[in-house]
């Protein structure tokens, strides 16, 4: 599986398995909070309206209360005194914050005896009048708002009193101003209105838009218990109304407020939560990838290694396997070739006891010669096979890896200046012994460098080069050839490959060499300089001197 899919796809199920309860969580809180918000909202307002009701009743009952202790404090004739009704009027406006217009005092057959106030109002009767009959019936009148003889919006207090033997009634007028301040206190917000309604549906005190006495816009008022809230549309916009009966179910309280204002905590805090969420998603997103990133990393040096780990078994086994073969093949093929070399040998002795002229001995012995040196080349071969297939008991000894280099390179150095080619040696002092055999070294090393000469057919240079790097002996054999072609990089060490023309090469040198070295606990690798040659590495252990020299 390439990197980029499987990649996509860890991210993919992580981000999944993150997200899906996340998501799954934020929408349940979303419809559970929001749905709670919004009861908590509307409760908040029932409860508001609810207190606001109580105010304006305790309005009204204080004023009624007021005027029920001057009708109780008085007697017909004292309060029925113009001067006295004035000093009463004065003294009933300080304790209810002016609260009252007028007051007049009527008789009970509806004629006013005495009035204060800004009318003239003495004259009329009110004996035909609706609340004048309610009044006299229940002792106790509140009206509603109506224009009477005044022709102004207003509404009255009634209360009906009897001493000593006289009925009258005492009746005033409230302030409209202060009741409507009162009622239309700002309780919720800007687009809040408060404002009362007769059951007929008329204003009874001032709403934001429309004026006393105008038709609401309310339809189907009904009465119901307690406080009630619903949603309306009203212009065009939805708003929730939430009402509740007044003044002994005559009156309604509306207070209503846009939908829009009463959803802003509730859409504030679900901001809020869906900011927290958006958040965690980034924070899961981040962390997911740099996870992956670094799990597919440490996948992909996994798989490096375990193919790597695959291909070094791969040649251990192919080494294996063809060791057994070429051991097989090579005491096959040296039991004929001794055959033939013997026979080869007693030819050469019977031609010398014959009589035959100079030109057909000479060309017999040249024939003889060229057979004993094939016969020679086959038992190199079979040598080599010997050494690769089977592991020979290596006689391991402290060496001094630049005396031993310096001695293979004199060997190497007439070969080497015959082909044109240039062979040194770089070595730093005072290196550490290593533990190998230094007649299998001398053959590593001729094999490297005779493996240089064929690839520089017309001279160049060949760098032994020898350092200590992270406690172990580096050997390297650097040429400045073509290199080699990466598609054989991995290839160089299998048997029997080679890239040499048939004739010229077995393909079994590396091959030996690298089993040579990992005899030695060592390790053998080739790099490919492209445009500067190729690099074949020996990493060899330090020898422990101490140990070796105690045994």
């Amino acid at each position: 599986m390439k990197q980029p899919v499987y990649r996509s796809r860890i991210i993919f199920v992580l981000l999944f398995v993150s997200l899906l309860p996340l998501c799954l969580v934020g929408v349940g809180a979303w419809i559970v909070f929001g749905r709670l918000l919004e009861q908590k909202s509307l409760e908040m307002q029932r409860s508001v309206v609810e207190s606001h009701a109580y105010s304006i009743e305790a309005y009204l009952t204080e004023h009624l209360n007021l005027l029920r202790l001057l009708a109780e404090s008085n007697t017909l004739q004292e309060i029925a005194d113009h001067s006295r009704l004035s000093d009463l009027f004065d003294d009933l406006n300080l304790s209810g914050s002016g609260g009252f217009v007028d007051l007049g005092v009527i008789d009970k057959n509806g004629q006013h005896l005495t009035y204060v106030g800004p009318y003239n109002l003495l004259e009329r009767n009110y004996k035909e009048a609706a609340w004048f009959e309610e009044v006299m019936i229940n002792g106790v009148y509140i009206s509603d708002v109506f224009l009477g003889f005044r022709q102004v919006p207003h509404c009255i207090f009634a209360i009906k009193a009897e001493n000593e033997n006289n009925i009258w009634i005492l009746r005033a007028t409230i302030n409209s101003d202060q009741f409507d301040a009162l009622v239309r206190t700002d309780v919720l917000g800007k687009s809040g209105d408060a404002y009362i309604v007769n059951r007929e549906g008329l204003y009874q005190t001032t709403p934001k838009f429309g004026s006393v006495l105008d038709t609401s816009s309310l339809t189907d008022i009904e009465y119901h218990r307690g406080v009630r809230d619903r949603k309306v549309h009203v212009d065009n916009s939805v708003k929730i109304q939430v009402t509740t009966w007044l003044n002994e179910n005559r009156w309604l309280l509306v207070v209503q407020q846009d939908d829009s204002e009463v959803r802003a905590p509730i859409i504030r805090a679900t901001a809020y939560g869906a900011l927290i969420i958006l958040m965690a998603v980034i924070l899961i997103v981040i962390t997911t990838f740099l996870a992956t990133r670094h799990l597919t990393n440490r996948i992909d040096k996994a798989n490096a290694q375990r193919e790597e780990i695959y291909r070094a078994f791969m040649r251990s086994a192919k080494l294996a396997s063809i060791g057994e073969l070429a051991t097989g093949l090579a005491h096959e093929i040296n039991n004929p070739l001794a055959i033939i070399s013997a026979d080869q040998t007693n030819i050469s002795d019977i031609i010398s006891d014959l009589d035959i002229d100079t030109k057909n001995l000479d060309d017999i012995t040249e024939s003889l010669e060229r057979s004993k040196k094939q016969i020679q080349r086959c038992k190199s071969i079979t040598t080599k096979m010997l050494q690769f297939g089977r592991k020979r008991d290596t006689e391991l000894e402290v060496t001094d890896l630049t005396k031993s280099l310096q001695e293979i390179i004199k060997l190497l150095d007439r070969q080497a200046s015959v082909r044109n080619v240039e062979l040194a040696l770089d070595f730093e002092d005072d290196l550490p012994f290593v533990m190998i055999d230094p007649v299998e070294l001398e053959q590593v090393i001729v094999n490297l460098v005779h493996n240089s000469f064929d690839v520089m057919p017309n001279g160049g240079k060949i760098i032994l080069a020898l350092r200590l790097k992270n406690n172990e002996a580096l050997l390297e054999v650097k040429d400045d050839g073509p290199g080699i072609p990466q598609e054989n990089i991995e290839r160089i060490f299998e048997p029997f490959f080679t890239t040499k023309p048939i004739g010229k090469g077995t393909g079994l040198g590396l091959s030996v060499c690298y089993g040579i070295v990992k005899s030695w606990n060592g390790h053998l690798e080739a790099e490919n300089l492209p445009g500067k040659g190729t690099v074949m590495r020996i990493h060899l252990p330090i020898a422990d001197i101490r140990k070796h020299s105690n045994t």
